[in-house]
């Protein structure tokens, strides 16, 4: 069983640590994070020994998240009444993805210069930041005002003090830097993104169960539901190739989502004596939003048990799915033969005599 994080923020205090509002809550991810992500982290174990895992992966996701929602936001610093403006730094990060101040275990994956997020491209660790943001007056473009601009002494780097520039949201490609008059990034071009808002990563952050794990998971089922139309057909093995994500943490978190009503999950029967030729269909995911997510424990959901039938029954109510219709034929997908033809009925298929045996008077 996954072991639970501890949640260092209750919502209350994590939207205004964030400045969470109506205005402030949604960031648009890029879709090739999954991919990206799945493929670093894949070639990192064959070339190194660090032992790199679900947490890992899942880390470096919510941190990239926060790092992209503070920069389109602006949101660095927050106000304590005995101390005054205070920087939103890494120690306080760690806290708000639910892990210790101190803890040293994810700190390679956010290291300025040879960190891992930073070697891949998703982040630049730099000293100005922006401190306010505003759209053009067709409302199209966004612009940033930077510290580096402001000249206010409340706003002061603190001792080398960086931050995590996302550079997705400024340039989508980083040869477009070089080449494009104008930004191309996330937050400035949404083609080929998907929205994920705050009050959705806090929901998860602050459940001990679900956590960074949890938050990746329903961020990659948020994208692949976009892409087909909210039925999204994937088993466990293949949902964690797609994600790096080990086949225990993608069993134990989508059953998180499903009890806590974040997902739609069809449970497909278990075909007790399946045939070595046949292969049993996936099941099909949906996804809800906050405003649907289960609020107190009347709310949460129960999860049905694995229905176990026949292989005719199997083949008659669910299919097979290697198997499929073309032109008049059932064929298997793999090999690409015809299985058989599929009858084709109809009133003009029927004859005369026939007619009179029917116990009802056919017009």
């Amino acid at each position: 069983m996954a072991r639970k994080r501890r949640a260092f923020f209750t919502v209350k205090e994590m939207r205004e640590l964030m400045d969470v509002n109506q205005f402030q809550n949604y960031v648009h991810m890029p879709n090739e994070i999954y991919s990206d992500f799945t493929r670093a982290f894949a070639e990192l174990k064959e070339e190194t020994d660090n032992g790199a895992r679900s947490s890992h992966i899942a880390y470096a996701f919510g941190y990239t998240f926060l790092a992209h929602y503070m920069w389109r936001y602006a949101r660095y610093y927050t106000w304590d009444n005995a101390k005054g403006s205070v920087p939103i730094n890494e120690a306080i990060i760690k806290q708000v993805l639910g892990f210790p101040a101190k803890s040293e275990a994810y700190t390679w994956l956010t290291k300025n210069k040879t960190g891992f997020l930073e070697q891949i491209g998703y982040n630049n660790k730099v000293t100005d930041k922006p401190i306010a943001y505003y759209d053009d007056e067709d409302r199209i473009d966004l612009f940033f005002s930077m510290e580096s601009e402001c000249g206010s002494p409340d706003k002061v780097n603190h001792k080398g003090w960086k931050v995590a520039m996302p550079v997705k949201g400024i340039w989508r490609k980083p040869e477009d830097k070089g080449k494009s008059t104008f930004e191309t990034g996330t937050f400035h071009i949404i083609d080929n993104t998907h929205m994920i808002d705050m009050d959705t990563f806090i929901y998860f952050i602050t459940n001990p169960e679900l956590g960074v794990e949890g938050f990746y998971l329903y961020s990659f089922l948020k994208f692949m539901t976009d892409k087909f139309n909210n039925a999204f057909d994937c088993s466990n093995e293949r949902m964690a190739r797609m994600t790096g994500l080990s086949l225990d943490t993608i069993k134990n978190q989508i059953n998180n989502l499903e009890r806590y009503n974040m997902i739609t999950n069809d449970h497909k029967p278990y075909c007790l004596d399946k045939p070595k030729d046949k292969k049993c269909k996936a099941n099909t995911y949906g996804i809800f939003e906050y405003d649907q997510f289960a609020k107190n424990l009347m709310q949460m959901n129960v999860i049905r048990k694995q229905v176990k039938i026949s292989k005719e029954r199997y083949e008659r109510e669910v299919g097979w799915a290697n198997e499929r219709e073309i032109d008049g034929n059932i064929v298997d997908t793999d090999t690409g033969k015809i299985i058989r033809s599929v009858s084709k009925f109809s009133v003009g298929d029927i004859e005369d005599m026939d007619m009179d045996d029917l116990p009802f008077e056919f017009q």
